[in-house]
């Protein structure tokens, strides 16, 4: 039997000009299957936070200072069609829900915390009847916000499509 493969397209877009990020978001709500990470572009010359080291470069991600957001349909599991999520991994070191609020990106009140830990990030619920565009605009201000590095402007977008 072959084995099924999972797809990764990747593109740049700017925060204000999202088209081609909501078409594939689109296609995977569609098929109820894949996800979308999402990292903002930093400016590479300026110095930023100390590389980890030891077992918290084994268990890091990217680059320092920098988050990782990630946005999954809504999916039907063996009894019941499980929410859309997103996931904000952030360099942080604390809980993100206060920050965000204190940063001017409250979490919209009719989206759930599923989990806010420092090392693990922040995982949210969100309304079935949220739209996509809404859903981004909020992941790329609340992604911007807690970056501790200078940003570009751009996101780096990889989409991982449904198993074909």
């Amino acid at each position: 039997m072959a084995r099924k493969v999972r797809r990764i397209e990747r593109f740049e877009f700017v925060s204000g000009e999202p088209a081609k990020a909501l078409e594939y978001m689109g296609q995977l709500v569609e098929a109820q299957s894949g996800w979308i990470n999402f990292l903002p572009g930093i400016v590479e010359d300026e110095e930023r936070p100390q590389s980890p080291t030891g077992l918290a470069a084994l268990f890091g991600f990217g680059a320092p200072g920098n988050v990782m957001c990630t946005w999954i349909p809504a999916a039907q599991d063996r009894r019941r069609l499980d929410a859309p999520k997103l996931g904000i991994m952030h360099p942080r070191g604390q809980r993100a829900a206060p920050d965000l609020q204190s940063l001017g990106v409250p979490i919209p009140v009719a989206w759930r915390i599923e989990q806010d830990h420092p090392r693990r990030g922040l995982v949210l619920c969100v309304p079935f009847d949220a739209p996509n565009a809404s859903v981004l605009e909020w992941i790329l201000r609340a992604g911007a916000a807690l970056c501790c590095a200078r940003l570009t402007g751009r996101w780096q977008a990889e989409v991982h499509l449904p198993v074909s």
